[in-house]
């Protein structure tokens, strides 16, 4: 029975997680058309590359914190998790979160890593309530 519980919410975190990976799916895949349909300075195109890089990374960051934390036993009731890979990259997460969201400020498409840094928090808080007993 507990094996069975805990499948599910790595299924239903890896269900959730699809909504990111898709905004910055679409994200990426227009970049081109973007870039070729307006003409934008060099440093903001770096800067919106960089953040989209960066947006990526924390995804990829976010989804190894999630499973090494339920791996872990994390808890949302306030206690910790044991020792595990989530404890070092929970800093490395909140940077790269932080970083991607602001320098979206900057970029062509701020809507849509907007909307990837608001469906990242809406993740990270649906797998907190979903493991609620």
């Amino acid at each position: 029975m507990l094996a069975e519980s805990q499948t599910g919410i790595y299924v239903a975190s890896g269900i959730l997680f699809l909504l990111p990976s898709s905004l910055l799916f679409v994200a990426w895949s227009r970049l081109p058309l973007v870039e070729a349909a307006l003409a934008t300075a060099r440093w903001r195109k770096y800067v919106a590359k960089s953040g989209m890089l960066t947006a990526s990374l924390s995804t990829l960051v976010n989804i190894i914190w999630n499973a090494s934390w339920l791996h872990n036993g994390g808890s949302p009731h306030g206690m910790g998790a044991a020792p595990g890979i989530w404890q070092s990259l929970g800093p490395l997460l909140v940077w790269t979160f932080g970083i991607a969201t602001f320098s979206s400020l900057f970029g062509k498409g701020k809507f849509r890593i907007l909307g990837w840094s608001l469906s990242m928090f809406f993740v990270f808080q649906m797998v907190y309530i979903l493991q609620i007993d």
